[in-house]
């Protein structure tokens, strides 16, 4: 009798020890999820009730700490399957095998369940119409068994984004059913990682031949395909039924002759987003053949970071004039003269880059005026990443940032996403700097961390900018690892108090050159008073509701002397509803008798009769679903006060009006 219990064949831990791959980018479908929650007893239920606030699911197949049977296998799936099967709520399931867990708490991972088990609990994926997103990437599935389960999902009539991870050819043939499958609606692949070599991956593109669904697939990691494999991607790409738009083909180490194959593979096909970052085998001569190729699509993004891309690489790139986004960070052998060259070409043809990243390259103050000149007529570009421009070398002087931002001073630009940490700008470059987001009025995400050129003195120019009512839209603002003690955060919290934009404003490790600590518990204690300024009502009233993250609290909080309620005012903050927000403050300030002091009470027996209604009627408002941080419930400042004031809460009395006038002498 088989041991239904080994599924050593069938389901296995990732090859590198159970190192999980992030899966290259997350579509916007995901964004709209709510957070993911693991499969409990709780979760179930609510699955069967059909929750909508249910749509993301993680389900472990795995035994839980101090738990010597995994709740996968308490589940009976075909009675309480259709918690899936019938739910229409439900867009993304992951599937996860912790393989070091099961052992830890049983050996030879004894607690796996059965394959009558997994049988019944793909069957309800199958069942189901509304998921879009499966994740099996933590999970090697492989095997006859494994194919089979790979299978089922034959047309599945809402699947959309497949994420997975299997070794064998007969789960890939099993794939390539799948794919070709008519009713199909698979739209996104992902088998990063996922061990591929030629043999398998060209069971994969007889699968994918003539798909007319897919337009996103996710190669990275697959080190072992070579030119020869690459070859069979070609009738793929030239099929007139291909709508494949993005490709991901980072970390593959591939060569020229494979570079080769792919330019002539993408000439005029469909994709328009290409990521051949970490590919460094990939010599000059394979670049600008591969680069010119490119030229016969309409490609729009391009990521060649960490490469080994030269000055005529680079050179070749400016052929492309339909990019909309190019990240070309990490390439160091390209020069000043490439650098120069580049962007006045670029000027030349008048591109229409809406992102360039150019973070770790060299460019030097030469390539930095030949990008001011660039960018002072762009209207069109929204990021700009510029972290580190050191190369081996070739660095940027302060003079050169200055050089840079005043040329930018007259320019259309207006950014969204700047980034120009690890740099030499000082305090003059910071003040032209300010002065130029100053007139952009989309910038929403700032980077200036590590600057450490910049004395207190100079990251005052940032005050007027930030309490700015109409020029100012950052939401994030990064600051750490700066010479910011503690006058220069008080400063920035005045300015903080009108300001309803920022979220986020990081200081970490803003040390000293030995390393100490410049900020202090009297600058948190600043940050604290911005969140709620108790010293009245209206004080609280007019605190900062919106930001919600100071610092990065995963680090050294505990050595940090933070004040005891800072973490929980950001914790309010993170809540959209800025009025319950703002209610929840002052209650817990003026009115909460939790601590027994029932003196706070006197603000509401004070009040004019005909305005104590509506300020009871504020204390008792419930909260509102979904709600972040500590809450204080206004049932017992209502209490307290019908203690106080019995008379206002009797109908029947006829002195009720005449005993409330008259409150004010009688307390």
């Amino acid at each position: 009798m088989e041991d239904t219990n080994n599924l050593d064949d069938n389901i296995n831990i990732n090859d590198d020890g159970g190192t999980i791959h992030e899966s290259s980018d997350i579509e916007e479908e995901d964004s709209k999820l709510h957070p993911q929650v693991q499969l409990d007893n709780n979760i179930l239920q609510r699955l069967k009730q059909n929750d909508s606030s249910i749509n993301s699911v993680c389900i472990y197949l795995k035994c839980e700490e101090d738990i010597i049977e995994p709740f996968f296998n308490s589940v009976d799936w075909k009675k309480d399957g259709d918690c899936i099967s019938d739910n229409t709520k439900l867009k993304k399931l992951q599937i996860y095998y912790d393989l070091e867990r099961n052992y830890m708490l049983g050996e030879g991972g004894q607690y796996l369940p059965t394959r009558q088990q997994l049988q019944d609990f793909f069957s309800c994926i199958y069942k189901n119409r509304s998921i879009k997103t499966l994740n099996l990437s933590y999970i090697q599935i492989v095997g006859e068994f494994g194919g089979g389960i790979i299978e089922g999902l034959c047309g599945h009539p809402s699947l959309t984004r497949l994420e997975i991870k299997i070794m064998e050819s007969i789960a890939y043939c099993a794939l390539g059913k799948v794919l070709n499958h008519p009713a199909s609606k698979l739209e996104h692949l992902c088998i990063s990682f996922g061990q591929l070599d030629n043999e398998r991956f060209g069971i994969l593109c007889d699968g994918l031949l003539g798909n007319s669904t897919m337009k996103k697939i996710d190669l990275g990691g697959n080190k072992k395909i070579t030119s020869v494999g690459w070859r069979a991607l070609l009738p793929v790409l030239q099929h007139p039924n291909c709508k494949l738009v993005e490709l991901n083909l980072c970390h593959n180490e591939i060569n020229d002759e494979g570079a080769i194959i792919l330019g002539s593979a993408l000439s005029g096909s469909s994709v328009k987003n290409i990521d051949l970052s970490f590919n460094q085998s990939i010599s000059s001569r394979g670049w600008q053949t591969l680069l010119n190729h490119l030229t016969q699509n309409s490609i729009t993004h391009l990521n060649l970071s960490h490469n080994r891309i030269d000055n005529n690489g680079l050179a070749a790139l400016t052929s492309i004039s339909t990019l909309k986004s190019l990240d070309i960070c990490c390439n160091q052998l390209i020069g000043r003269a490439g650098w120069q060259s580049f962007f006045d070409s670029l000027r030349m043809r008048e591109t229409q880059l809406e992102k360039l990243d150019l973070t770790c390259n060299g460019i030097g103050n030469e390539g930095v005026a030949c990008l001011g000149r660039l960018l002072s007529n762009m209207s069109t570009l929204k990021t700009l990443d510029m972290n580190n421009m050191d190369g081996i070398l070739i660095t940027i002087s302060p003079q050169g940032w200055q050089t840079f931002f005043n040329s930018l001073q007259d320019s259309s630009l207006d950014l969204v996403n700047l980034d120009f940490s690890n740099n030499n700008i000082d305090d003059e470059g910071l003040q032209l700097l300010v002065r130029l987001a100053s007139r952009m009025s989309s910038l929403k995400y700032m980077n200036l961390s590590c600057n450490r050129l910049i004395t207190p003195t100079g990251w005052q120019a940032l005050t007027g900018y930030l309490q700015s009512p109409n020029g100012c839209a950052l939401e994030s603002l990064d600051l750490s690892a700066n010479i910011i003690n503690d006058d220069t955060l008080i400063a920035v919290t005045r300015t903080l108090v009108q300001n309803n934009t920022l979220k986020r404003l990081t200081l970490y490790e803003c040390t000293d050159d030995d390393e100490i600590h410049l900020i202090t518990e009297r600058g948190w204690e600043a940050v604290s008073n911005l969140l709620c300024n108790k010293a009245s009502i209206m004080d609280t009233y007019n605190s900062n509701h919106t930001l919600c993250d100071i610092y990065d609290l995963g680090y050294d909080v505990d050595d940090m002397n933070l004040p005891d309620d800072l973490i929980s005012y950001l914790e309010l903050n993170k809540n959209k509803d800025k009025v319950e927000v703002t209610r929840q403050k002052i209650l817990q300030t003026h009115f909460s008798t939790e601590d027994g002091d029932t003196s706070k009470m006197q603000v509401l027996l004070d009040m004019e009769l005909k305005i104590l209604p509506s300020a009871i009627a504020w204390i008792g408002r419930p909260l509102p679903i979904g709600w972040e941080g500590v809450q204080v419930s206004g049932l017992s400042t209502m209490y307290n006060l019908t203690r106080r004031l019995p008379d206002l809460f009797d109908s029947s009395s006829p002195q009720t009006k005449s005993s409330a006038a008259k409150r004010k002498r009688s307390v």
